[in-house]
């Protein structure tokens, strides 16, 4: 199960897993989230950025894992031969985690995900 946060309120009082993802313009909504996580937080973090300068580590719980996507090196629709607009690599890095790491199976998966996605990502994830 998961559960769509709207405010960092939310992710902190979380009891499963959490799942952040936006871009270079959220940065400042993510660090905030992450800093009202306890230390027994888990979960994962993406991170879209225009290059791999633009990266600024973040410091979180041990069992958080924050992955950096620089949109210069990832390409846009699969055969286009485009460049990765804005907030496309952290939408299939998100979907693909979703698929991941969900079976749809609430016994089986546990804990619910609390998801908070900046508002410059699509979020059309419900299709996962």
């Amino acid at each position: 199960m998961y559960i769509i946060a709207s405010d960092a309120t939310i992710v902190s009082r979380a009891a499963g897993r959490v799942l952040l993802a936006g871009t270079e313009e959220n940065l400042d909504e993510i660090r905030a989230i992450v800093a009202t996580l306890t230390e027994k937080a888990r979960g994962q973090i993406f991170v879209e950025v225009p290059s791999a300068a633009e990266i600024d580590p973040i410091a979180t719980p041990e069992c958080v894992t924050v992955t950096w996507l620089p949109r210069d090196v990832r390409s846009g629709e699969m055969g286009s031969g485009l460049a990765c607009a804005p907030g496309q690599a952290v939408g299939r890095a998100v979907r693909a985690w979703m698929g991941e790491m969900s079976t749809g199976d609430a016994e089986i998966d546990g804990d619910a995900v609390c998801v908070w996605v900046g508002r410059d990502v699509p979020n059309d994830f419900a299709t996962v």
